[in-house]
């Protein structure tokens, strides 16, 4: 009886140290060409996110115009606590509403806010630019010009055939969006094209 062979020791499989090298050296140079195109998706998608937000906020100080029967005021703001401290900024990051004592009041009675929000761990991605750092509706959800809202430097500008809106831009990439506010009051937004003369067109 013939002995049998030994059985030879399966063949050890893996990488070389020149294949492992070069597959990093791949990894690295597309992770160089994707992370700025990922970087701008990321900057856009916020930049999109805040436009949202910005028109949902419209909206709900459109409707308390009209639930309270009062003229209410969105204003854009820097103001670190605007529930007790409330100031305009026509490029301010966050955002808040206020009720006016009366319907179509143009005093400067002390409003009460209503609202705020706007506020996010991103805030660097976005930039706000606002026609008018204050929006004023009265209650039958149209615009109203105020220069007296009792918030400061909020005053409340309308152009006759555009309204007021607010452009949002993102910090990567050359897209910027727009929410529209009609003088009637009908709430939109667009993705759109800002020109070198600040004349926007959506797309």
């Amino acid at each position: 009886m013939s002995e049998l062979n030994p059985e030879r020791p399966l063949r050890q499989r893996g990488f070389t140290l020149v294949e492992l090298m070069v597959t990093m050296s791949v990894l690295a140079v597309m992770s160089a060409i994707a992370l700025p195109s990922f970087q701008v998706f990321m900057a856009e998608n916020r930049a999109q996110g805040k436009a949202v937000e910005l028109a949902a906020a419209l909206k709900t100080a459109q409707t308390e115009a009209l639930r309270r029967n009062r003229q209410v005021v969105f204003t854009l703001t820097s103001s670190v606590d605007p529930s007790t401290t409330l100031a305009g900024n026509a490029q301010g990051k966050s955002w808040a509403s206020a009720a006016l004592p009366l319907a179509n009041s143009s005093d400067s009675t002390t409003p009460t806010v209503i609202n705020v929000g706007g506020f996010t761990e991103n805030a660097a991605d976005v930039a706000l630019k606002a026609s008018s750092a204050g929006i004023c509706f009265l209650p039958d959800g149209t615009l109203k010009a105020n220069t007296a809202t009792g918030i400061t430097t909020a005053n409340c500008t309308v152009d006759s055939s555009t309204g007021a809106n607010v452009r949002v831009y993102a910090s990567k990439g050359n897209k910027v969006w727009q929410v529209i506010v009609t003088p009637m009051g009908r709430i939109s937004t667009c993705l759109g094209k800002e020109d070198a003369s600040g004349s926007f067109a959506c797309v």
